[in-house]
């Protein structure tokens, strides 16, 4: 009997070692698909999005579920799809409250500032990004500095944005050098994208040649993960500084190319971007039929664009409706659920009250006939 128990306590510690490797080894595994997913976010979001919902779907643990949907909305993010990036981030802040893992939690507090900050609600990306640097200064974050690069990052778009150029610029130097001591493939587009920012900076700054600089350095980095989203964004940006100095030409070399990456990318607002850059600089070299025809791309753009947009209010209209009709529904059911315990709470006191006068009826009125007996029997025996 006791081999036998014995037996079976070594089983179901076996089982038990197996599941939790089986979990480790499924944990690692979606791990590295993420990272490996970090590079494709920018060349194909709708392959990441489906990446992330398969994750979602097939993990059986909280912490993966919120991994693949941290993808799913970074891939939304790099769409411009800024509200579903957010309705995905949410979804995933609310699996994640019970969940122990420093990590993960960081990287959510950081993708939902980034998203704020896309959406301009500063106040609301700050107040993230404060709550992140406290939550990293007080737990063992292994990602901490591509976090805190991150956060930086964030910190100087908004001053770019809201405040100031000069205040953004030692933000993202900071956020460069963070990312370089990485040293990975990974970062490679988040180095693009500063140098990026920061070469308008300088741009708005007037400081063409620091802009120049930092535009062809954004370019290097994207090349490196053939990040083509972002290598035509900053020929684009590279084509404003040319603009500026009033060499149109190499202006207008340098939005073809980027014109021939943005094909592959599908970006309306990239698109829009460039139509307009070429139009402007055709124009400003007289080329009256290269101007019309970009200038008729730009509003055939711009129109798209805005249908989309309407279309987009238009759908968030109807899930606010539809939230609303659901919420409603929820508040008129809890509030005939709550009318209901009342009233039968009022019918079983007053069942309650009834029973216990009734009771108290029925025995005073045997104390009245106990009593009246009492009395007869005390009369017959001659007792006052």
């Amino acid at each position: 009997m006791f081999v036998v128990l014995k037996r079976v306590v070594i089983m179901q510690v076996l089982i038990v070692i197996s599941t939790v490797s089986a979990f480790a080894q499924q944990s690692r595994k979606i791990d590295s698909i993420i990272k490996a997913n970090r590079l494709t976010i920018y060349k194909n979001p709708d392959e990441t999005i489906r990446i992330g919902d398969s994750i979602y779907e097939a993990s059986k643990s909280s912490g993966d579920k919120v991994r693949g949907l941290i993808l799913i909305s970074n891939a939304y993010s790099s769409k411009r799809d800024y509200q579903q990036a957010l309705k995905y981030c949410l979804r995933a802040d609310s699996i994640s409250k019970k969940l122990d893992e420093p990590n993960l939690k960081a990287n959510l507090l950081n993708s939902i500032a980034v998203i704020y900050q896309q959406l301009k609600v500063y106040d609301k990306a700050m107040e993230y990004l404060d709550e992140n640097d406290r939550y990293m200064d007080n737990h063992p974050v292994q990602d901490s500095i591509y976090l805190r690069a991150t956060n930086n990052v964030v910190r100087g778009l908004i001053y770019k944005e809201d405040l100031s150029c000069e205040l953004a610029i030692p933000f993202f130097n900071k956020a460069i050098e963070q990312y370089k001591k990485l040293n990975t493939a990974n970062e490679q587009p988040n180095i693009s994208i500063t140098l990026y920012n920061r070469a308008y900076c300088f741009l708005a700054l007037e400081r063409y040649e620091e802009a120049k600089e930092s535009f062809e350095l954004s370019i290097v980095y994207a090349e490196n993960t053939n990040a083509k989203s972002l290598k035509a964004f900053s020929l684009k940006g590279l084509s404003e500084v040319y603009t500026h100095e009033e060499e149109y030409q190499k202006a207008i070399d340098v939005l073809d190319e980027a014109l021939l990456l943005a094909e592959d990318v599908g970006d309306l607002i990239l698109n829009r971007g460039i139509y307009s850059a070429l139009a402007d600089n055709y124009l400003s070299v007289n080329n009256w039929e290269k101007y019309q025809e970009y200038r008729k791309l730009f509003l055939e753009n711009q129109n798209v664009i805005k249908e989309s947009e309407r279309r987009s209010i238009s759908d968030s209209i109807d899930e606010l409706t539809a939230n609303y009709a659901q919420k409603t529904a929820q508040l008129t059911n809890r509030y005939y659920i709550y009318t209901g315990v009342i009233i039968l709470l009022i019918l079983l006191t007053v069942f309650v009250v009834l029973r216990y006068h009734k009771k108290a009826k029925k025995s005073l009125n045997n104390l009245k006939l106990r009593f009246e007996e009492v009395k007869k029997a005390r009369k017959g025996m001659g007792i006052l």
